[in-house]
């Protein structure tokens, strides 16, 4: 058992010596941990409804974002997903007021699992002044797994912009 410790421990102290031998000539790749290009595109914050809980979203393009859920309705746990095409950017004073709609799922799991598909319809507003977004949201849809029945889930929520 000693000698294996000892052959560790030389490992240890010169492998790092031999790399550095061997990268000394070559280009190390650098990791770049600037926020510069994820600037104004990640927002993460609270949804108050049915479900409530956190909501996190990605916008991937102009007019394409993809958001997430991780709430509850009181009595289970709920994960959801929706992909959002912005529709139209509504303007009410100067002021832009996108109108989003696209796909989304909820699965929900409490005695039973059940999984809702449905449409999303989001109409939000970024503050000019704060780096604050609220959006009020409807996501009509099916139950597809457990009682099979139309069902609703809707939501104002509160998102940071980063």
């Amino acid at each position: 058992m000693r000698k294996i410790i000892l052959i560790f421990l030389i490992i240890m102290v010169f492998y790092p010596v031999y790399v550095s031998a061997q990268t000394k000539d070559k280009d190390i790749p650098e990791i770049n941990l600037s926020t510069a290009e994820l600037e104004g595109k990640a927002k993460a914050g609270l949804a108050i409804g049915y479900p409530t809980g956190l909501t996190f979203g990605y916008r991937l393009a102009n007019y394409l974002e993809v958001n997430a859920f991780l709430g509850t309705h009181g009595n289970d746990f709920t994960l959801g997903s929706s992909l959002l095409f912005t529709l139209a950017d509504i303007r009410i004073s100067n002021q832009i007021l996108p109108l989003s709609a696209g796909p989304a799922v909820f699965a929900s799991f409490d005695n039973d699992f059940s999984l809702m598909a449905g449409g999303a319809v989001r109409w939000e507003y970024t503050f000019e002044d704060a780096p604050l977004n609220l959006y009020l949201e409807a996501v009509p849809g099916v139950i597809l797994i457990g009682d099979i029945r139309f069902a609703m889930a809707s939501s104002l929520g509160i998102r940071y912009v980063f």
